[in-house]
């Protein structure tokens, strides 16, 4: 795989902009192969160093920044199986000794760019306007009028928090931990957790997978936070006075909570449950994971001044009249969701049937369930893996995952289905539940209906269907439902003001997170539904900032959170890409030892972490960097014989009368 610069080369005018701003060089400009205005001096003689085209010459890393700059919007990029045709370089190229902090105009580099100035190839029909070009490394002659905001790296962006992983990758790769660490946390109070179970969208977004495969960003990001050692968190440069109430101690609420706290505000967490944390302590076994990375990233937050109350249900112990009578000038809900789905199937409500989430937490709060016999997991998510790998360690003789779409539907990660798997677990695709068969009041079996796909879509994923007659019997004695959460919205009184959408979740608005109630915010899974910990993270940061808005009458608020947690480092002065397909460093399969909880998941060493965050393309700085290097790709300079063929485009005959000749060699 890899990337080809498309052209529309009937309005490509050939001013070499693309060429000049490629940062590894993956562009020239092609010699003309007919007579007209770019073929000439101002003699009329044929020069062999005009330029026509811009041609490939070398391998691309997708940054995009050709197609940005170019003035008339005639380039594209397009992934292509197999290696990327190349030309050889057309050149000559005098590069500078030593590079500057900026990019050199193409006239310094190459004999192409033959007049001093470039007025309007259109004589006066239309003016040739060169925009206003604030940053260094733009180059003089780019027209772009009304350029867009300057790029993000796909992981960046992909990143529910817009967490900035390119630059804790490539201060891993310079061996720069404590870097890496706190620009892992600048975004996210949680790194070191989202380092071990983080669904890592990041990676789906990675440019390095056109060309082999993502970088490992999840695992590097532990590594970091396993290596580095975070700088002490600055004191608030004001001192608020508005006392504010989060309702949940989850991702969502705490990370709220942090972000407050950072701008001044006294916080106070009310969390149900006896220990912080929400799902990330009561769903998530600790062999995914342990126990003390969660605790010291809440002590961390509870550091900064925030106050915890454990054992405070809303609805149970406190209302939100409580919250207000107590003096509490905004308040946050984020209790999660939590409230496991019944099958729906005759048989569903038989005592062996259990959500799987009260499993988890009944695990995780160290109440040791023991389970026997054959059991069944209905679902084929992460909590649906989480139960079953829980299930074999407390006690079940055979464990059995049914999922009613194919195995490529599965919303589990790959490594999760396959450290199942690697642990004696059975998966089955396909199967859709049609009863709980019952003997003496107790589990018997349950009853499937076989599935598959319809060929119909439902705009996400195919839609499948029971297959006529077919069905299939399994026997088990537990059966532990992961179908899906919602939120409880008992925590809600009648009268509260704030309204309930259908499926249980609270309304909240989209952009703010506020209520129908004066002061009162809502976000996180109590009103998405189940989602990841980065999308409660970023949820949490964003009903932080509506909050500051809201008790400091200030617009931006999110935008001064941002300022505020920044980790400043210095702009990169030089790159070294490796843009050679390189294998994506893999971790083991974690290692199972029966009735265990703890971790069997080793993470990267030192060697490892290196080697694999040197893989990255540095989306995220290529932009802005004017020394980049090669270490190693497909191009002229490294590998001439892998270098293929394009078929050049037509020649375009000139627009106007010229009286060029066509002398001289090429």
């Amino acid at each position: 795989m890899g990337y080809r610069i498309e052209i529309d080369y009937g309005n490509c005018f050939n001013c070499g902009v693309c060429m000049d701003v490629c940062p590894v060089e993956a562009l020239d400009m092609s010699r003309p192969r007919a007579a007209g205005p770019e073929a000439a001096d101002a003699s009329g003689r044929w020069s062999p160093y005009a330029m026509e085209y811009p041609v490939q010459v070398g391998e691309c890393i997708g940054c995009s920044i050709c197609i940005r700059e170019c003035p008339v919007v005639v380039m594209t990029l397009v992934t292509v199986d197999g290696p990327t045709p190349l030309l050889e370089r057309q050149g000559p190229i005098v590069r500078p000794v030593e590079a500057g902090d900026a990019w050199v105009p193409l006239a310094e580099v190459t004999m192409e760019a033959l007049k001093p100035d470039h007025p309007s190839p259109w004589g006066d029909l239309f003016q040739w306007t060169t925009a206003q070009r604030p940053e260094a490394w733009q180059v003089w002659r780019t027209m772009v009028g009304d350029p867009p905001p300057l790029p993000q790296a796909p992981c960046q962006v992909a990143c529910p928090a817009g967490t900035d992983a390119g630059r804790y990758v490539g201060a891993v790769a310079a061996g720069r931990y404590d870097d890496a660490y706190a620009i892992a946390a600048e975004f996210n109070p949680f790194p070191s957790v989202c380092g071990w179970i983080c669904t890592a969208p990041c990676e789906a977004a990675c440019r390095r997978g056109t060309l082999d495969e993502p970088i490992s960003i999840r695992t590097i990001k532990r590594f970091a936070s396993e290596r580095g050692k975070l700088p002490a968190v600055p004191k608030p440069s004001v001192s608020r006075t508005e006392r504010v109430a989060v309702v949940g101690g989850g991702p969502a609420g705490m990370a709220a909570a942090y972000y407050l706290a950072r701008l001044g505000y006294p916080v106070t967490v009310f969390e149900a449950m006896p220990i912080p944390g929400g799902m990330m302590a009561i769903g998530i076994p600790e062999y995914r994971l342990p126990r003390e990375v969660l605790q010291e990233e809440i002590a961390r937050i509870v550091g900064l001044g925030v106050e915890l109350r454990l054992d405070n249900a809303m609805g149970r112990d406190f209302t939100l009249s409580d919250l207000e009578r107590d003096g509490f000038r905004a308040v946050f809900l984020a209790t999660g969701a939590s409230k496991s789905r019944r099958l729906g199937v005759p048989g569903d409500a038989l005592t062996g049937v259990v959500p799987a989430t009260l499993f988890l937490k009944r695990v995780n709060l160290g109440e040791e369930p023991h389970l026997t016999g054959s059991v069944i997991v209905i679902g084929g998510g992460s909590t649906a893996m989480d139960a079953a790998r829980s299930a074999l360690r407390s006690g079940a003789t055979s464990v059995t995952i049914a999922y009613r779409r194919g195995r490529a539907d599965m919303p589990a990660q790959v490594e999760e289905i396959e450290a199942a798997e690697h642990e004696g677990i059975t998966i089955l695709a396909g199967l859709a539940p049609t009863e709980v068969e019952e003997r003496d009041g107790s589990v018997a079996a349950v009853l499937f209906a076989e599935q598959r796909p319809t060929g119909a879509s439902d705009g996400t994923r195919a839609v499948w269907a029971p297959v006529p007659g077919a069905a299939r019997r399994i026997a088990a004695t537990t059966v532990l439902v992961a179908v899906g959460e919602e939120p409880d919205p008992s925590i809600l009184p009648e009268g509260a003001g704030i309204e309930v959408s259908g499926w249980a979740g609270i309304a909240a608005d989209a952009r703010t997170l506020a209520t129908g109630r004066a002061g009162v915010f809502a976000g996180g899974d109590v009103v998405s539904g189940p989602k990841t910990i980065i999308d409660a993270v970023a949820a949490g940061r964003r009903a932080a900032g509506s909050i500051h808005e809201f008790l400091a009458g200030v617009t931006g608020g999110e935008a001064e959170i941002l300022r505020t947690v920044r980790y400043p480092t210095p702009n990169e002065k030089t790159l070294s890409l490796d843009i050679a397909p390189r294998p994506r460093v893999h971790l083991p399969l974690p290692v199972y030892t029966p009735g265990s909880f703890k971790t069997g998941q080793a993470g990267f060493d030192e060697t490892a972490a290196r080697a694999e965050a040197s893989r990255c393309f540095r989306c995220d700085a290529v932009y802005s960097c004017g020394d980049v290097h090669l270490r190693a790709g497909r191009g002229p300079a490294d590998d001439p014989d892998r270098i293929g063929t394009v078929p050049m485009p037509p020649p375009v005959a000139p627009t106007g009368p010229t009286s060029m000749t066509t002398g001289g060699e090429l």
